[in-house]
């Protein structure tokens, strides 16, 4: 137990030695995961807003001319899982539309029901994205179905760019996590430079390289840490001050939660990112050093 804590000590007491080059490591780490978790809670934030417009969507099945309407309803009611089915009759969507128009429902004036088709509504609150694009393949199986319409179109394609989003942000994370450690390494390198006295008398002791190895990487570790921890810090006050004041902006009733975009998940997700890029760079910092050595 005494060895682990000496390795811990040696660390926090180089750390404290050279404040700015711990400074700069510790800054370089913050500013790249600030940015992916930035990235991510945007991404988190997006797939649960489209889920949550996944299942409010209202599935509409719009019937061809002559269609009988209370067959159709009766096979949507058989295929939607006890979910609730309407009946919508040429008659009732034009009240709708005239009702949906408000002051300009005068447009309207001659136009008769025969020109809009019947139709089921189903709604399906709660429905994935997924459960609902497979309801809707199911419903326009039901006898006179035309068209099968719950607002797919839009829907997918902000699926399409959430699943873009996604590729774009594990490039990302790749190129900042690379050019991160060569930068937090590059660093760490003036410090093991600045100790190189230090390393040489304990190798001439008989000190192994995993001994003079292990408080810099205990050092690159709690640099990675520190780092993170300032960015999900960052990431949550953005959260409080910003969330609140977009989604009165917006009209948003209910603004996405912290648990929704910044999930313990991804918390811990960007402090053990944060971890691992010191620990990379340490090791790619002491590591040379010891093969010239």
């Amino acid at each position: 137990m005494a060895r682990p804590l000496s390795f811990v000590r040696r660390a926090l007491e180089a750390m404290a030695r050279g404040p700015f080059m711990t400074a700069v490591a510790v800054g370089t780490i913050f500013v790249a995961t600030l940015v992916t978790g930035l990235f991510a809670a945007v991404l988190t934030g997006g797939e649960r807003l489209l889920a949550a417009w996944a299942g409010d969507v209202q599935i509409s099945v719009y019937l061809r001319p002559g269609a009988d309407l209370g067959a159709a309803a009766r096979a949507a009611e058989a295929l939607a899982g006890g979910r609730v089915v309407d009946a919508v009759t040429p008659a009732e969507a034009l009240r709708r539309l005239r009702s949906s128009l408000g002051p300009e429902a005068p447009v309207l004036e001659g136009v008769g029901p025969e020109v809009l088709p019947a139709s089921v509504e189903v709604r399906a609150p709660g429905a994935s994205l997924a459960e609902a694009r497979a309801l809707a393949g199911r419903l326009g199986t039901i006898p006179g179905a035309q068209e099968v319409d719950f607002g797919n179109a839009w829907l997918e394609r902000v699926e399409s760019l959430l699943r873009r989003l996604r590729w774009t942000g594990l490039a990302l994370f790749g190129v900042l996590s690379l050019g991160t450690a060569v930068l937090v390494s590059n660093t760490l390198r003036l410090g093991v430079f600045a100790r190189r006295d230090e390393i040489e008398i304990m190798k001439l002791v008989g000190a192994t390289d995993a001994y003079v190895e292990i408080p810099f990487l205990i050092e690159g570790v709690l640099q990675g840490i520190c780092g993170a921890g300032l960015a999900v810090l960052a990431l949550l006050a953005a959260h409080a001050l910003l969330v609140p004041r977009l989604a009165a902006a917006a009209g948003v009733v209910a603004p996405l939660g912290r648990a929704e975009v910044l999930p313990g998940s991804l918390v811990l997700a960007l402090l053990g990112g944060g971890a691992a890029l010191g620990l990379a760079a340490s090791a790619l910092a002491v590591g040379r050093f010891l093969r010239k050595a």
